[in-house]
């Protein structure tokens, strides 16, 4: 799945913690969802908070 991004793979891309990706989602500035227990954040949520910072 090459339009999802793990918690890991966008704190590595954005070189902070997963932790800061984490608080961004609770905090609902980057918004997510669930496959069965695991999070992804979809690319065009990426691109479109990338343009915006």
């Amino acid at each position: 799945m090459e339009n999802v991004f793990t918690l890991q793979q966008l704190a590595e891309r954005w070189k902070c913690s997963p932790q800061t990706i984490r608080s961004a989602i609770d905090s609902g500035l980057v918004p997510c969802f669930k496959v069965g227990r695991m999070t992804r954040v979809s690319k065009k949520v990426v691109t479109a908070h990338e343009r915006r910072t």
